[in-house]
């Protein structure tokens, strides 16, 4: 059975993501179908390519991974697909492939272009019906991704620079913060050890731990998280609200002695 995944900021109030539900099964009835998210907020594509980011990988080979967060629809922004290990993921051309083309070992994308693929009289403001949900069905019934449009050499990246390390000092952002305050960042998990002292935008958070419950309720931690990267979080707590941080704000860490 193919598998598709849904990731919108449509929320479900409105009937968008179910149109683009029966868009899907019309012309892949076997395709099965896991909402992924649809409450992005409106337009967040950095959002957007994080919780991406997440999943794409985990899913069996061949899976679609449609995702539709794209504020310039109508516009000038190209529709592509891709092709990244061997899963596809299909998307405005807009930055939200920004880490999956980071990590993966190999990708080709195309840009949407065969109206066959498509619905017929296009809407200038949905996009995510009459582009994205048929052509990521037609992925899935086996539909080459060459006969989808011509091939593109490069996509649109997130103007996000990658952490930096040098003797003695890492400086990293946060890249995501989570529905619990948790503060994800992008520093690798194997650039920092318990010997580094960690700095969340001139907040003194202290050394590595090995879990949340290392510290008392309430308290700052500093810990790797699932997805393999420093995570700042509070104990029971929100991070981000105890110290008005947001996606984007500095993280350093220095080596040195410091008291737990």
């Amino acid at each position: 059975m193919p598998v598709v995944t849904l990731l919108t900021d449509f929320g479900t109030a409105d009937g968008f993501v179910a149109a683009m539900k029966g868009v899907l099964l019309t012309i892949a009835p076997d395709a099965g179908l896991v909402d992924v998210a649809h409450d992005i907020a409106p337009g967040d594509v950095e959002a957007g390519a994080w919780v991406l980011s997440q999943y794409w990988n985990l899913f069996p080979p061949g899976t679609v991974h449609l995702t539709v967060i794209d504020p310039g629809v109508g516009g000038a922004r190209r529709a592509i697909a891709l092709v990244a290990d061997h899963r596809f993921v299909v998307a405005p051309d807009n930055g939200l492939v920004t880490y999956v083309v980071r990590a993966a070992a190999s990708w080709r994308c195309v840009e949407l272009a065969e109206p066959r693929y498509m619905r017929p009289g296009l809407s200038a403001t949905f996009h995510g019906r009459d582009i994205f949900a048929p052509v990521a069905a037609h992925l899935a019934r086996g539909v080459g991704l060459e006969r989808l449009g011509p091939a593109l050499n490069e996509v649109r990246m997130l103007d996000i620079q990658p952490p930096e390390k040098a003797e003695g000092e890492i400086r990293g952002r946060i890249a995501h913060v989570d529905r619990f305050g948790n503060l994800i960042t992008d520093i690798p998990d194997d650039w920092v050890d318990e010997a580094w002292h960690i700095v969340v935008r001139g907040h003194a958070v202290g050394g590595l731990r090995r879990t949340y419950s290392d510290v008392d309720r309430g308290e700052l931690v500093a810990v790797i998280g699932s997805m393999g990267t420093l995570e700042i979080a509070a104990r029971e707590a929100s991070a981000a609200e105890r110290l008005g941080v947001a996606r984007g704000d500095p993280v350093t860490a220095t080596r040195g002695s410091f008291s737990r």
